[in-house]
């Protein structure tokens, strides 16, 4: 009877959150209020001007009016991109649109922010509607969606391959190498999870292992680290996960996994998702990462 590989379906979350506050300023809410503060930033690095859509500004009120009681800034979940800004005194859509220009700052030219700051939502801009509920949430959506590029740092084929290998020398097992070919399969499936980035296995032929995170700072890198944290519940000698979850990390370290493909996509609900794909897969019942 031959091996069986392990299937597994593991739920592992990282959660910065990050809140904005505002400053104050002088009521500016007016549709050409919003146009005139994103046109401007638009201006600045040669794209054309937004419109003001009224299907668009209608889901943004209707979701707006769903947070009066409590302002917290949680995405909606809907099909349009999304900016929200929350402030403690009278929030306009002008200050609020101001905030998120202002991030430009921390933004450069590798699409990549700089110094661990946010800067996502300055990244993230199309054809704009927005609405105000309450007086201090502010939100506005965006139609076609665009989706925050993830940033080169802690994210590209090198770093993937960097983080895996550290934990398989310090088992005596060789190198992992990057494939384009896993790494298409790995970018497939994951574009398949943006709508809910639920972690489901694809299923392939590969090993696999599944991440996702919420706030900008979830790379890559991450993902394989918290695999690589199971190691404390591996016991070689049982060939077992005693005491949690290991099963990642036996496939980050699986002897015969040589090949590795990776990707990361943020969802429409603003989290992370990572998978890595393996050949030859590991995880095989009755036999030993290494």
């Amino acid at each position: 009877m031959g091996s069986q590989k392990i299937s597994i379906i593991p739920f592992i979350s990282f959660i910065p959150m990050v809140i904005i506050f505002s400053r104050p300023s002088h009521a500016q809410n007016s549709q050409q209020d919003y146009l005139d503060a994103h046109n401007s930033a638009w201006q600045e690095v040669g794209v054309g001007p937004m419109t003001w859509d009224n299907n668009v500004a209608a889901y943004a009120q209707h979701y707006a009016n769903q947070k009066l009681n409590d302002c917290n800034l949680a995405l909606s979940g809907g099909q349009y991109g999304e900016n929200l800004a929350a402030g403690t005194v009278s929030l306009t859509g002008n200050d609020a649109v101001r905030l998120w220009v202002d991030e430009k700052v921390n933004y450069d030219s590798s699409n990549t922010c700089t110094g661990g700051e946010v800067c996502g939502q300055y990244s993230q801009c199309a054809r704009v509607e927005c609405g105000i509920g309450g007086g201090w949430f502010v939100i506005c959506n965006y139609d076609p969606p665009v989706l925050i590029f993830p940033s080169n740092a802690q994210n590209n084929p090198q770093d993937y391959v960097n983080a895996h290998n550290p934990a398989r020398t310090q088992v005596g097992v060789g190198p992992m190498t990057w494939n384009t070919t896993l790494a298409t399969y790995a970018q497939n499936y994951a574009n398949q999870r943006i709508g809910d980035c639920n972690l489901i296995h694809s299923t392939g032929d590969y090993g696999e292992n599944l991440a996702k995170g919420y706030g900008s700072t979830f790379t890559g890198t991450d993902a394989v680290n918290l695999w690589i944290a199971e190691k404390p519940y591996y016991n070689y000698y049982s060939n077992d996960c005693v005491g949690g979850e290991c099963l990642h990390y036996t496939q980050v370290v699986w002897r015969n996994s040589v090949r590795v493909g990776c990707a990361r996509v943020q969802c429409n609900n603003g989290w992370w998702f990572v998978i890595c794909n393996y050949d030859p897969p590991g995880n095989y019942v009755g036999q030993r990462p290494y």
